[in-house]
């Protein structure tokens, strides 16, 4: 036996002290990680519990909605390149659909609740479009309505819906992590597929939209940001609810595929871009089988306008090859600077064995005066795909009565036909749907159809194909919006006539 004076009992004397405090530490530590999974738990339920009684609360006023949208008749537009926005301009339709009213409610019940809010405050469809910008059940409205929406005449563009927009946010850091890793493809893979799982499909507020163009990474603002404060959805579960949209859409008997779907469990994330999302997410094929059913297309096709500045054509091409591997085709990628997609159109798309045409490579301008003034500067390559708001192509005067009367720039439109001609130009416009009026939309769309050789890429209309939801007021709305700003602080001109300022 130890002698008690001896260095060995002292040693164990002092180890049997530290033991116990460790063991003492462990154990609080341990219980701090059981209270921690007990709360975490009892989270969980009160998220799903919140989802239940909101749903249940929602159910009860579905049909009770005030709001009765003024609907406009469009002659429909034979080459809507995209729906802008995934059909946001839509919104006020699917609001009058019961159907589909009773879709958003269960699939998202935090959006419907915000925007039925809304509209109970007084909200007419300027402000209730852009809540519903890049939302994955609107855009789901939007297709379906467009499968059953064909030209009478059979005439259709090979350009018409060619794909649904994507607003693209990606995390900054993983961004980094894959230019660090260029050369290892194991490493890049297991990055790209990071990037797949937390890439927003979002657009992100004017503020956001400015800090990021200063250099500030904007992607975890824009995870805290509501639905329909243009936050968004993580691309897994956005095409999650585009493809139970579309499931509920074509079902015979909504209130028994809604119970039923009703059994799947919800995410327990509190983060805006996850709230209430389904998980696990169904596959991603699931989706695209459905899509591929409605619509009679080959493949489920995506326009990606990148709003992460630090983005580079490498990246792009490596994300469609990602994309492919998900079903998933690219039919264009799009940004105001014509840098961060250059090359991106020489990536080779292979989905289930079978290649596929590569992505389009488009570039935004404000204007048609931007597009002119780049051109002039030899900052357009010849051939390229762009696009600008159309709203730049029609003029306004007011009239005696006060109501502001429409045209079309006609001296515009024959020098833009020239620049395309000596560029070799492919050309579309887009408009902010909220800011478009009915008149300034028909005059759009007859444009569109009137010259379908000056614009090859036609109307990437927002709305339904052959309907606008604003009605003509003594306010010009030509389709602006807030772009019409940045010309006030020389971000954005008009067209120079003659080439004169």
């Amino acid at each position: 036996m130890a002698n008690e004076d001896s260095a060995w009992f002292r040693f164990l004397t002092w180890w049997g002290r530290v033991w116990g405090r460790v063991e003492a530490r462990w154990e609080r530590i341990m219980a701090r990680v059981q209270r921690r999974k007990r709360q975490l738990r009892a989270e969980a339920r009160i998220l799903s519990a919140e989802v239940v009684q909101l749903g249940a609360q929602l159910w009860d006023k579905v049909d009770d909605l005030p709001f009765v949208p003024s609907s406009f008749k469009l002659r429909p537009i034979r080459t809507q390149y995209y729906g802008h926005g995934a059909f946001m301009g839509a919104a006020p339709a699917l609001l009058a659909d019961s159907r589909w009213r009773r879709i958003l409610a269960f699939l998202m019940p935090d959006v419907f609740a915000q925007v039925r809010d809304a509209i109970a405050g007084g909200a007419e469809p300027p402000r209730i479009i852009p809540m519903m910008e890049n939302n994955p059940v609107l855009a789901a409205f939007g297709v379906f309505r467009g499968a059953t929406m064909l030209r009478d005449d059979g005439d259709e563009s090979p350009h018409h819906l060619t794909g649904i927009e994507w607003d693209l946010f990606i995390d900054a850091d993983l961004l980094a992590d894959w230019a660090l890793a260029r050369g290892d493809d194991e490493a890049m893979a297991r990055i790209m597929a990071r990037v797949i799982d937390t890439g927003l499909i979002a657009h992100a507020s004017p503020a956001d939209t400015v800090q990021e163009n200063l250099g500030i990474c904007q992607y975890r603002d824009v995870r805290k940001t509501p639905k329909t404060g243009f936050g968004g959805v993580e691309i897994d579960s956005w095409l999650d609810l585009f493809g139970r949209a579309l499931a509920l859409a074509k079902s015979e008997d909504i209130a028994a595929a809604i119970t039923e779907m009703n059994k799947d469990p919800r995410s327990d994330s509190d983060e805006e871009c996850m709230r209430h999302t389904f998980w696990p997410v169904w596959p991603v094929r699931k989706s695209v089988e459905l899509y591929r059913e409605i619509t009679g297309k080959p493949w489920l096709s995506v326009i990606i306008d990148i709003k992460s500045l630090r983005s580079s054509p490498e990246f792009l091409s490596d994300f469609v090859r990602a994309l492919n591997t998900h079903g998933v085709h690219v039919a264009a990628v799009a940004s105001f600077l014509l840098e961060e997609v250059l090359g991106v159109s020489s990536t080779s798309q292979t989905i289930d064995g079978t290649v596929h045409p590569p992505p389009r490579e488009i570039q935004f301008f404000h204007f048609a005066g931007d597009l002119q003034a780049a051109c002039d500067a030899g900052d357009v390559m010849e051939g390229q795909s762009v696009m600008f708001n159309g709203a730049s192509l029609l003029d306004s005067a007011k009239t005696d009565s006060g109501w502001p009367v429409y045209s079309t720039k006609l001296r515009v439109l024959s020098e833009l036909e020239e620049y395309r001609n000596r560029f070799g130009l492919h050309i579309g416009f887009y408009v902010q749907e909220g800011d478009c009026d009915h008149a300034a939309a028909s005059l759009l769309s007859d444009l569109s159809e009137a010259r379908p050789e000056t614009f090859e890429l036609g109307f990437a209309w927002g709305g339904l194909r052959d309907e606008s939801h604003l009605a003509d007021s003594q306010t010009v709305r030509l389709g602006y919006g807030g772009q019409r700003r940045l010309e006030y602080v020389g971000q954005a001109r008009q067209w120079r006539l003659g080439g004169k300022p």
